[in-house]
């Protein structure tokens, strides 16, 4: 750590930005040894740690799940017991790890996840605590922001917020940009101003996930401080006339007076999510007719492909567009596609009709 900041000291370096989850502790002990803006890198978990966070917030008297962080499963039945919620949500405590949180209804299934989930924390993070929290119904949102220090305070700013809406057996179908101006965003807004006050924010991105039942304020799921890129950052920057990195990097180095900032244009932006099936293969014909659809802004690398390719997680489809009816009719005609002949069977046969 010594060596690496003299190095940075050396070179001049003014910002330190964590690219990954995992690089949150790094960047915010390299901001401090460097005498740079930065969090406290005392409580660093309260920038990728759910239960932490958890905790945070009901120590400030923000509303927050109901939870536990352990890694004892004895631990957690016994507080799933003096509860006695009607359901439970199980997953590593580490924001990051790429593993759905897995509804639990009672001690049995708790024990049948548990060691499941302990294997997946320990294999994508150095966290092997997982949480265990009240399950609330209803919607989940994605609200992005951005912070400065000005005169010494934080001063957030939320840049956008989106709806999920997901299967009857829970996976994410879609997620639509929310209109800035509704009762509801503005809600979600004033919750998340308060959140990251308690989680020690005080400069650059954070990413948070919020429940909002309807007989419950909204509440925390978790919170991640990286900018959140994806295949829909040149549709939301033309939509909303915010750009992931760029507001990242402002936060800590003032853009210059004449950069220009683009008009936004106030489209509709759905990102649509892709569940492959068969052998997961997409059909590289079918994908070329997905991409075709005249709302499609952007599709994820493996859509691209001139090969059948086999898809990573997160595959998706992104529209953007002032018709809200145009929208619809994509987001039909690519749920049409799946069933049909976007993915390759087993075999490999190519199985939509192609012209001659």
């Amino acid at each position: 750590m010594v060596n690496t900041v003299q190095l940075l000291r050396a070179m001049g370096v003014s910002v330190v930005v964590a690219g990954s989850a995992v690089g949150i502790d790094l960047a915010e002990q390299l901001a401090a040894q460097l005498g740079l803006a930065g969090a406290d890198a005392k409580d660093s978990l309260l920038r990728h740690d759910r239960g932490a966070q958890a905790a945070a917030l009901r120590q400030a008297g923000v509303p927050a799940l109901h939870s536990v962080r352990t890694t004892s499963l004895a631990e957690a039945l016994t507080w799933a017991e003096n509860c006695s919620l009607p359901a439970y949500v199980l997953a590593p405590a580490a924001a990051a790890v790429p593993v759905e949180p897995v509804v639990c209804e009672n001690d049995s299934q708790i024990s049948a996840a548990w060691p499941g989930m302990r294997r997946q924390a320990a294999l994508h993070s150095d966290f092997t605590q997982l949480v265990v929290a009240e399950h609330l119904p209803g919607r989940r949102y994605v609200v992005n922001s951005v912070t400065r220090t000005v005169d010494g305070q934080a001063d957030h700013v939320v840049t956008d917020v989106w709806a999920e809406t997901r299967t009857p057996n829970g996976r994410l179908a879609r997620t639509d940009l929310l209109n800035r101006h509704q009762l509801l965003t503005r809600a979600l807004h004033m919750y998340v101003l308060r959140a990251l006050d308690a989680l020690g924010v005080v400069c650059g991105p954070v990413t948070s996930r919020i429940a909002y039942a309807d007989d419950r304020e909204p509440v925390l799921i978790s919170a991640l401080a990286i900018p959140a890129t994806s295949a829909t950052d040149q549709a939301l920057r033309e939509a909303t006339g915010h750009d992931r990195l760029a507001d990242a990097l402002n936060t800590v180095i003032p853009p210059a007076p004449a950069q220009l900032v683009p008009a936004p244009t106030g489209h509709r932006v759905v990102r649509v999510h892709l569940h492959p099936r068969h052998s997961g293969r997409i059909d590289p014909y079918a994908a070329r007719i997905l991409r075709g659809l005249p709302t499609v802004a952007a599709v994820s690398a493996d859509l691209q492909a001139a090969a059948p390719a086999a898809p990573p997680a997160g595959t998706e489809v992104v529209l953007s567009s002032s018709d809200r009816d145009a929208i619809e009719a994509d987001c039909r005609a690519i749920r049409a596609l799946e069933r049909e002949c976007l993915y390759l069977p087993a075999a490999d046969a190519p199985h939509c009709e192609r012209p001659t």
